[in-house]
């Protein structure tokens, strides 16, 4: 017996006790759904620590085949897969299973790394090696290198079967969206806000999305970036649900009674009260934003704190620690760093004062919002929201191979 086969490892999953099964369940859940509409029609269980996932006979097409691969890159919760064969608890079937792998592999120096798992095999995992190793050198005359080879063939020996592979393809990690509950992404065109959505996801959390808008007194550039970034962040949940949110009318009220340097304050108190409707309405347990602790005038400590005060759930940053060059480098690891990259209107630029409030109050901002009288406004952005629902899959490059 030998089944061609993706062998699937998780890690931060293994560490969760007695919740390790609900955890193993929703990345199966997840895996499923992330191959769902490649035409996928094999099987997909859990053994032993693993998630096996059967090859299809569509494998042979490279363009099938690479699409698969990235699906699987982007689930989160893998760690890292193999693409090779499921064989029997045999040492005469993984002998044959491993030439049958390295047909494939280009020439050069080699070693073999056997886990056993399994104790009641009869060969240890020093034993496994040598006799894997004579039996390659023996049909291809390689080189044993042990301590830097071109190609490591792993042995994985479960209870449940031997599972072989040499390439590894480097996974996200975390845990699997779905397994943290829910949240409310406020997302703009630019970069921050999108990573921070990523990493959301990364930690489990379903996310959902609330992009603010001044169309039609600024362009449409903004709207139609968000779009293009829920797309490729769909690829990380497999669905997403996005409210875009016109609050020009709201800002048109601010802007006739507040002080110019509070405009921005006053916007994004306006902007975190209507993203807790929104998580109202999806039931969810928090926002999240991509704000970073002094990358503008906005984002200092005291304009944090009064802008969380209006929120009625915790505002989560996943970014506030971090500079913009560690954040740009890591929008153009997930895919959204081309896409923010493009010029776009942003709703905060919309009659934008030439000074901001770096160090607001929130007594001088509640006195000023008690001057506003925008209740109308707040109901009409929410029934004037565009919802939408994005399935839309993305077919990047071949997974990184470590």
């Amino acid at each position: 017996m030998r089944n061609p086969i993706i062998i699937i490892h998780y890690g931060e999953i293994a560490l969760k006790g007695k919740n390790r099964g609900l955890f193993e369940k929703r990345l199966h859940k997840n895996i499923h759904e992330a191959l769902s509409d490649v035409d996928y029609a094999g099987s997909i269980r859990r053994v032993n620590g693993r998630v096996i996932v059967s090859i299809p006979e569509d494998w042979a097409d490279v363009s099938y085949r690479q699409t698969v691969l990235q699906r699987l890159r982007d689930v989160p919760g893998i760690t890292y897969f193999g693409v090779g064969f499921e064989v029997r608890r045999s040492i005469d079937e993984i002998i044959e299973g491993v030439i049958t792998l390295m047909k494939d592999v280009p020439a050069g120096s080699f070693k073999v790394d056997t886990r056993r798992a399994d104790k009641g095999f009869p060969l240890t995992s020093p034993e496994v090696n040598q006799r894997v190793g004579q039996a390659v050198v023996d049909r291809f005359g390689l080189n044993v290198n042990l301590s830097n080879p071109d190609t490591i063939v792993r042995v994985e020996i479960a209870y449940t079967g031997v599972y072989i592979f040499c390439a590894r393809y480097r996974g996200i990690g975390g845990l699997p969206v779905g397994v943290s509950g829910r949240v409310v992404a406020m997302i703009s065109a630019g970069f921050d806000s999108p990573v921070a959505a990523y990493l959301m996801m990364k930690r489990g959390a379903r996310v959902y999305f609330a992009h603010f808008h001044s169309y039609p007194y600024v362009s449409r550039n903004s709207i139609d970036q968000v779009h293009s970034l829920v797309k490729r962040l769909s690829d990380f949940q497999h669905e997403s649900v996005c409210y875009m949110i016109p609050i020009a009318e709201i800002q048109k009220k601010i802007i006739a009674v507040a002080p110019p340097q509070y405009r921005v304050l006053l916007y994004r108190r306006a902007m975190v009260r209507l993203s807790g409707h929104i998580a109202t309405q999806q039931k969810c347990e928090a926002l999240v934003t991509g704000e970073s602790l002094g990358q503008v005038a906005s984002q200092t400590l005291r304009n944090i704190r009064v802008v969380d005060e209006s929120a009625a759930i915790p505002v989560i940053r996943p970014l506030i620690g971090m500079d913009k060059d560690e954040i740009i480098s890591l929008a153009g690891i997930i895919g959204t760093e081309s896409i923010s990259a493009k010029p776009y209107d942003d709703c905060c630029s919309f009659l934008m004062p030439r000074q901001v409030e770096t160090w607001g109050s929130i007594k001088d901002i509640s006195e000023i919002e008690s001057t506003i009288d925008t209740a109308e406004e707040y109901e009409q952005a929410i029934n004037n929201a565009e919802k939408l629902t994005v399935t839309n899959r993305y077919a990047g490059d071949i997974a990184y191979q470590i």
